[in-house]
């Protein structure tokens, strides 16, 4: 019988028991922002409110623009620089890129990674699995190409469906009126769940892509396919995870707030220095390991929950409780 209960505590000792998955959450969670793009949307509209919110948004556009043309600007300058001048710059950029670059690709494979590893952990039955942060590796670099122009194509709808959604805004600076403001709502109101909708199809197309080997253009068919037959499971699973995750945080704060925050105070006043940074360090590497692992839970769990829907199928809870109450 389809649970969620069932699904997550799974997940949860997947990722508890093999820990090495938490060095794929790490990186994974620089191209899904924690995991998944839906919490960014659900925490960003929570804590920003609807206008504040979508004029951080609006900033945030505005500020990229402004970036790619200042580097623009600053390459034109160097020409006119010394060569050895000029070489030092190239050099640096091109240091600085290849970083980049790197970062991206082992974010974008260990993403790739904690969707087969998860896969493997829950078929213990095959014998003679190499479970290893190489293999994974290895595996996740050959989805690099497909994975990454599913992040960039979910990054970018969610980003054009939010400008589009504080067009109004736009307006209303230069003339404030009742019509725009109701205008804005309506798009928040469409544009929220659209967003949503999204990132749970891309993760249904990852996971078709990772596990099932499909091109990215049929994974992402076969992932809106499978999010529209199942879209309550998917949006109460959504929502369940993100609760998972705030009261996660909350007790991650509450942590810092009650043991670490009260000795590093002390240790500022004592003006302990060495006490200071230990302490600094410490709870810097509290707060890595927290979001690796969890970024490591939410993969395994909806890559958990994709295997279930595609092999067993389910029911929503409202569905049962519905029927329940008809019967």
């Amino acid at each position: 019988m389809f649970s969620y209960r069932t699904l997550f505590k799974q997940a949860w000792l997947i990722t508890w028991r093999h820990k090495y998955l938490w060095f794929f959450g790490l990186f994974a969670a620089v191209v899904a922002g924690g995991g998944s793009w839906e919490y960014q949307i659900f925490s960003q509209s929570l804590n920003n409110g609807l206008i504040e919110g979508s004029y951080l948004r609006l900033a945030n556009i505005q500020a990229l623009g402004e970036l790619t043309q200042s580097f623009w600007y600053g390459l034109g300058d160097l020409l006119t620089y010394d060569i050895w001048t000029i070489l030092s710059a190239i050099s640096l950029i091109i240091l600085t890129v290849s970083l980049i670059a790197f970062a991206l690709w082992l974010s974008i494979s260990s993403q790739a990674a904690l969707v087969s590893e998860t896969k493997k952990l829950l078929n213990p039955k095959k014998k003679n699995q190499d479970l290893s942060i190489r293999t994974g590796l290895t595996h996740g670099h050959s989805h690099f190409w497909s994975l990454a122009g599913l992040n960039i194509l979910i990054k970018f709808l969610v980003t054009l469906a939010f400008f589009i959604m504080s067009l109004p805004l736009l307006f209303m600076s230069w003339r404030e009126t009742d019509l725009l403001a109701a205008i804005y709502v309506i798009l928040f109101v469409i544009f929220i769940p659209v967003a949503v909708s999204l990132s749970l199809i891309i993760k249904f197309a990852i996971a078709y892509r990772v596990l099932d080997d499909k091109s990215a253009l049929i994974a992402l068919e076969k992932g809106e396919l499978l999010f529209r037959k199942n879209w309550l499971i998917s949006l109460e699973a959504a929502i369940i995870l993100f609760i998972i995750n705030f009261v996660a945080s909350l007790i991650l704060l509450v942590v810092l707030s009650l043991f670490f925050l009260p000795i590093f105070t002390v240790s500022l006043l004592l003006s302990a220095t060495w006490l200071s940074y230990t302490i600094l360090f410490l709870a810097i590497i509290l707060v890595v390991m927290f979001g690796s692992s969890l970024t490591a839970f939410q993969i395994s769990a909806w890559t958990n929950l994709f295997l279930s829907l595609t092999e067993k199928g389910g029911q929503a809870k409202l569905e049962r409780l519905f029927n329940k109450q008809s019967s």
